[in-house]
């Protein structure tokens, strides 16, 4: 997943990418695509018998923080259907670089670092 920085842009949209070019997907649909994805996920555990009802998931078993980085990351999803995957990664990797930790890094270990810190997911750890 994005957030996480794991996989290379390849291993990630390639065929996300490949599908929406074949189809001509728009943003717009992959908006909505990961709009209902993310209200899909919040309804995998319900609670018809308690009190309250749905988000169970995301109330209980879903870290904030995790949860937060992953509705942070939805503007840029719909900017596959004209950005490439590795320009749509690099540009992420830039725009969520903390900046309590200095200027963006540049050369030829940077992209590695990028991806180092936003795999910590919590500030606290990514200094």
């Amino acid at each position: 997943w994005l957030v996480q920085a794991e996989a290379p842009p390849g291993a990630l949209f390639g065929n996300f990418r490949q599908l929406i070019e074949a189809e001509g997907i728009s943003s717009a649909d992959i908006a909505f695509y990961f709009l209902h994805w993310v209200t899909d996920l919040a309804g995998a555990i319900p609670a018809p018998l308690h009190g309250y009802k749905g988000c169970e998931k995301f109330v209980l078993k879903f870290p904030q923080s995790v949860l937060a980085s992953f509705i942070r990351s939805f503007p840029f999803l719909p900017k596959l259907a004209d950005t490439p995957p590795v320009e749509l990664f690099e540009s992420f990797l830039v725009e969520w670089w903390p900046t309590v930790l200095g200027p963006v890094p540049h050369g030829p270990g940077a992209i590695a670092l990028m991806r180092l810190v936003i795999q910590a997911q919590n500030a606290e750890d990514q200094d």
